[in-house]
């Protein structure tokens, strides 16, 4: 309908014969063309805009979540690392010690330990590494969690399951096959029942073992030189996790802080 209105105009003004008032006809269709033009794509950036600003808070909200899972993982091998060199530094201090007998408790299967695994959660980041990594408007807040997950994620994962160095359990078994054994008066390890829901327990206990030859274990320095090197070693893992804790704790307030930013 407009063009057709236009379009009777231009020809009336060709029959009369007015030239200069065609002209300027002509430029003024010519300048609301282009206006129309320009406010379309006006509107068609907002919208994008728009759509690009709600992908970017989503893929922040995801971040976010996948980095509270993660201090969930990291807080379940914190917690057995302490108890672990807990129970370490009590046995070595007895192997170093005059003593015939240990002043205190000691968790023998703690001081054994066990190796730990950590799988943090990367699926988000990797999509936005492979996709989307434009949506983060924020420049810095996009460099620290690439550096996040680039640096910090990749070296504790290093450390806790690629790297037997940082790991003596191995070191430490053969001293403990040849110097302890099973507690006969123990109660024999019970798991959960395999039949129900929750069969994974993570707090279920190994039987327990005693030191049968005390002497042995006492006299034997290669064996305290594991031990030693098993606490040092984990200490690293555990002041790492703390690390890791805290640098989460700081990248979730900035998210959090961009998302107000975002949504408002």
């Amino acid at each position: 309908m407009m063009l057709r209105f236009f379009r009777r105009i231009r020809h009336k003004l060709m029959a009369e014969n007015k030239i200069g008032k065609y002209f300027l006809y002509a430029l003024g269709e010519i300048i609301l063309v282009v206006l129309g033009i320009l406010i379309a794509l006006q509107v068609n950036n907002r919208n994008e805009a728009k759509k690009a600003r709600a992908q970017e808070i989503i893929l922040l909200e995801n971040i976010k979540k996948d980095l509270n899972l993660d201090t969930l993982d990291i807080g379940f091998n914190l917690q057995y690392h302490k108890a672990f060199i807990t129970e370490e530094k009590k046995f070595l201090n007895f192997l170093n010690s005059d003593l015939i007998q240990p002043s205190d408790l000691i968790d023998y299967n703690g001081a054994l330990s066990a190796p730990l695994v950590i799988v943090l959660h990367e699926s988000t980041f990797t999509n936005v590494q492979n996709n989307d990594i434009g949506l983060l408007s924020n420049n810095e807040l996009r460099k620290e969690i690439s550096r996040f997950y680039d640096f910090f994620n990749k070296a504790i994962q290093k450390v806790e399951n690629d790297k037997e160095v940082y790991e003596a359990y191995t070191l430490k078994l053969p001293y403990f096959l040849k110097y302890f054994k099973l507690d006969p008066d123990a109660p024999p390890m019970v798991l959960s029942n395999p039949n129900s829901d929750d069969y994974y327990n993570p707090d279920f206990q190994k039987q327990s073992i005693i030191i049968e030859d005390i002497p042995g274990a006492k006299q034997d320095e290669a064996f305290k030189i594991v031990m030693n090197e098993s606490i040092f070693f984990r200490q690293i893992k555990i002041d790492f996790y703390i690390d890791m804790v805290n640098r989460i704790n700081e990248l979730s307030q900035k998210i959090d802080q961009e998302l107000e930013i975002l949504v408002n």
